[in-house]
């Protein structure tokens, strides 16, 4: 399976996901989205700006102390129109998954999920 089909599968997996994306933070570029409207690339880079600042920026250096010297794998924003998560792929890799979702989706079942996808993504290099 191909980081694209991974990624329609995790939306048809896990309602409420709107978009998933998969991006190299080391580069800045958002490879691959899945999603239910086409979205522009500024958005895309948006949210890959947002993954890299949560995940390996400002804010997961400030939680650092509190983590123990260890960047987080797994970060989380809500508003009343959405909810993001920006998940780091296993052992600490420049990869992450980003999914924008409903803010009423089962966000347990999208981490589950997403973890898992993201994980099979890497695995298949």
């Amino acid at each position: 399976m191909d980081v694209a089909e991974r990624l329609d599968a995790l939306r048809a997996e896990a309602p409420g996901i709107d978009l998933a994306a998969f991006a190299d933070m080391s580069s800045g570029m958002v490879l691959c989205v899945s999603a239910a409207n086409r979205r522009a690339q500024e958005e895309m880079d948006a949210l890959n700006g947002i993954a890299i600042t949560l995940l390996d920026g400002q804010v997961a250096d400030g939680a650092n102390g509190m983590l123990g010297q260890v960047a987080p794998d797994t970060a989380l924003t809500t508003t009343a129109m959405d909810a993001r998560i920006f998940l780091r792929s296993p052992k600490g890799g420049s990869e992450a998954l980003i999914c924008v979702c409903a803010p009423d989706a089962d966000l347990e079942k999208i981490l589950d999920c997403g973890r898992s996808a993201l994980a099979g993504i890497v695995a298949a290099g």
